[in-house]
């Protein structure tokens, strides 16, 4: 029985009137008929053919309500002998064709199905206790060339079959609008009447006290008669049941609410889904619950409509909520799918765009939920023309952080996790959100930039850089002699080409100029390193051996002061010095100065011939102890031309001979 009932609800079309829904649960036919509310026939039991209702004409429409009646009456019948699913179907396509007739347009769609239906038994009570002209009285569809009447009046009744001018169904003929509002007040008017169209002597008091194959007839017969008295239209007993079953279903989703929170699962994407079942299990339950309180229970008048009303809140608000989930439920899957990192921009791009889809889903539902219910929803948005403009005003400082999100993600300047400066201000992006930026600060500070501002701003992303630049100025004393300040150029940039983590290609080291206190040489060199910690490692490295260079040629740095000589000053190293202009001598009988480049023989052999890092370091690797003998014995042969003497050059493959060509590899940049 739960299992037919379930097919059923599932299978009826949205339009199933609800009188007739009523009539195909005959839970209580039993006691009306009893009561004489029922004039039972010896063909009701007859097998109910369909009629298809025709609205071409006046006669046609009111043709078919009273052939539909007919039919209705032997389906209910034929339902109360054999209550099985294709006896229900019957009936039900019946009642589809009888609301067919009748112009709901005025009503709202959540409550067209308990409308129509009372409707309909008050049309038919009603017009069953008058004289109805005969149909050929009737105007019918007009011949070719003959005006076509617009609208008929039944007579003797207030009810009007018209012709509807704009539409889905413009140019049928229906019951008017005003049936819903004339009919229930015209049955009253003749209610001491007889019944004489057809067997049913009140099909309203039937739809009232009708229950589905759910709700046994023996169970409705046992409930004392006092529960059958009617408040708001509805017996008191189906409101009882009503309300205990919202109660029940009610703690039964409290409970699955307090089962779903014990889970805490680990993975994002996981979570994202576990947010969606609340909505998903509470639209399931209102619906199913609804479904029940409609055919099964059967409930009617103000009741009803305040039932329907209700549950049309709640599954609009439900879907509203379950789209809001689903979006970023969705994107987490695609995220995970598509193996994104889960601070990449791409990933929060998609979040964000998850984000603004459930907000235009929530809109769209809360319409449909609107408009459902009978709001104007089509005149709130026309109006929102008129206070457009300060809406817009309003909002603008929203509206342009928004879009500024959206230019950093399109034109990416910048990513989640990328080192940036903006301003005076650096630090690392941890959010790139719909109204803002948050920046974690090199003191630790979250910086909060929105992003329209954000977006205006000269940003430079220390992330995308390939390789960072070491640019710095040295000055020798004045001391120096020609001769010991090529020894210094020299031997640093023997010292950057061997190093093997500076780029050899932008290698520019030269004599920049004549300072107020120093022979000022300038350095710009490029670390092969993308991370801030290694860059400053390297600096300190080179810069330490810059230092070694000086003092080996017997120089020194200079520094801003005055030299007062009040005794014997023993000045700079001359014996060093003497060395030093020695060596550049034997590179000019050589041909091996290496001015103003070194040769393409010499740039191949010192490339990363340095150890890095050095000798003493916890990372020092060192080469095998042969090498390291016969790279000690060259040195010592070539003190001045080979590389600095530190105990870590790579042994020479051959002896440099003097060449013309140069590579001027500090030109390059």
């Amino acid at each position: 029985m739960i299992r037919n009932s379930i097919r059923l609800l599932a299978g009826t079309r949205v339009r199933a009137l609800i009188l007739m829904a009523a009539l195909m649960l005959p839970g209580s036919l039993a006691a009306a008929e009893q009561s004489g509310v029922i004039a039972a026939t010896s063909d009701a039991a007859e097998d109910a053919t369909l009629i298809l209702a025709r609205t071409e004409s006046p006669r046609d429409t009111l043709g078919s309500f009273l052939l539909l009646g007919k039919a209705a009456e032997s389906a209910l019948a034929a339902y109360w002998q054999e209550q099985n699913q294709a006896n229900a179907e019957q009936l039900m396509r019946v009642a589809d064709e009888l609301r067919f007739l009748i112009d709901l347009s005025q009503i709202p769609t959540a409550l067209r199905q308990k409308t129509g239906g009372e409707t309909i038994t008050s049309l038919l009570d009603g017009l069953s206790r008058v004289d109805l002209p005969a149909l050929d009285d009737i105007p019918g569809t007009a011949a070719p060339g003959e005006e076509t009447v617009a609208y008929y009046d039944i007579p003797g009744t207030p009810f009007r079959i018209m012709q509807i001018e704009d539409g889905q169904r413009t140019g049928e003929f229906l019951f008017s609008a005003r049936t819903v509002e004339m009919a229930p007040r015209f049955f009253e008017s003749v209610a001491h009447l007889p019944a004489r169209t057809f067997g049913i002597e009140n099909w309203t008091s039937v739809f009232q006290q009708l229950t589905g194959p759910m709700i046994p007839a023996a169970l409705v017969n046992a409930i004392p008669v006092r529960f059958h008295q009617l408040l708001l239209g509805t017996p008191v007993w189906k409101e009882i049941l009503a309300l205990l079953a919202v109660v029940i279903v009610a703690a039964v989703l409290v409970m699955l609410r307090k089962l779903l929170a014990r889970f805490r699962p680990s993975k994002r994407e996981t979570r994202s889904w576990m947010k969606v079942v609340t909505p998903l299990v509470i639209l399931g339950a209102t619906n199913i619950l609804h479904g029940f309180f409609i055919y099964q229970v059967n409930l009617g008048g103000d009741f009803a409509r305040g039932i329907n009303q209700l549950a049309t809140l709640i599954t609009y608000l439900t879907l509203a909520w379950a789209a809001w989930q689903i979006a970023p439920a969705v994107m987490e899957s695609v995220i995970r799918n598509r193996r994104f990192p889960q601070q990449h921009l791409s990933a929060e791009m998609l979040r964000l765009i998850a984000r603004l889809i459930g907000i235009l889903l929530i809109f769209v539902a809360l319409g449909f939920g609107a408009q459902s219910m009978g709001l104007p929803v089509v005149s709130v948005v026309a109006g929102l023309g008129i206070g457009g403009l300060a809406i817009a005003l309003a909002v603008r400082p929203t509206f342009e952080n928004l879009i500024g999100g959206f230019i950093l993600y399109i034109d990416k300047p910048i990513r989640v996790g990328d080192f940036c400066t903006f301003g005076e201000q650096s630090g690392t992006v941890e959010i790139i959100g719909m109204r803002s930026t948050q920046i974690r600060a090199i003191d630790r500070t979250v910086i909060t930039v929105p992003n329209a501002q954000f977006a205006d701003m000269q940003l430079t992303n220390w992330a995308q850089c390939d390789r960072m630049m070491i640019e710095t100025k040295i000055g020798l004393r004045y001391e120096t002699s020609a001769d010991q300040l090529r020894f210094v150029l020299a031997k640093i940039r023997e010292m950057i080409h061997a190093h093997p983590r500076i780029d050899n290609e932008t290698v520019r080291v030269r004599f920049a100029g004549y300072g107020d206190y120093s022979l000022d040489i300038d350095i710009r060199i490029y670390a092969e390193t993308r991370e801030w910690n290694d860059y400053y490692a390297i600096r300190e490295d080179v810069l330490l051996r810059i230092m070694d260079v000086v003092e080996k040629a017997g120089s020194g740095f200079a520094f801003p002061s005055q030299v007062l000589y009040l005794g014997r000053d023993e000045g700079i190293d001359t014996e060093l010095g003497a060395k030093a202009e020695e060596a550049v001598s034997d590179w000019r009988r050589k041909g091996e100065l290496p001015f103003p480049n070194f040769a393409a023989t010499k740039l191949r052999k010192l490339d990363a011939s340095l150890h890095y890092p050095p000798r003493g370091s916890p990372d020092f690797r060192a080469s095998e102890s042969e090498l390291q003998a016969a790279n000690q014995e060259r040195l010592s042969a070539e003190p001045l031309s080979g590389p600095i003497d530190d105990g870590e050059a790579a042994p020479e493959e051959e002896q440099a001979t003097p060449v013309q060509s140069t590579v001027a590899s500090d030109q390059r940049r």
